[in-house]
């Protein structure tokens, strides 16, 4: 399945070249959500708050195929 992923905060390290703050390509399917977040190497807690296609889901929902995944950090300042 084909997913495109937006990367925000420090998870932007994950973009493929040329293409800042995105990741895009196949999963099995069937994949989670945390799954896809393992796929890239995230640690786990770095991701704070996910969207698919515009709602913000828990981290076990299913990926549909051709889904927009938004990926989301803590934000800290001071």
């Amino acid at each position: 399945m084909l997913v495109t992923v937006k990367l925000y905060g420090t998870l932007r390290r994950f973009s493929q070249p040329g293409t800042p703050g995105m990741w895009q390509g196949n999963v099995a399917g069937g994949s989670t959500l945390q799954d896809l977040i393992t796929l890239l190497g995230a640690p786990e807690g770095e991701v704070s708050v996910a969207a698919i296609n515009g709602e913000t889901v828990p981290f076990e929902t299913p990926l549909p195929d051709g889904a927009t995944v938004l990926l989301v950090t803590n934000v800290n300042g001071g």
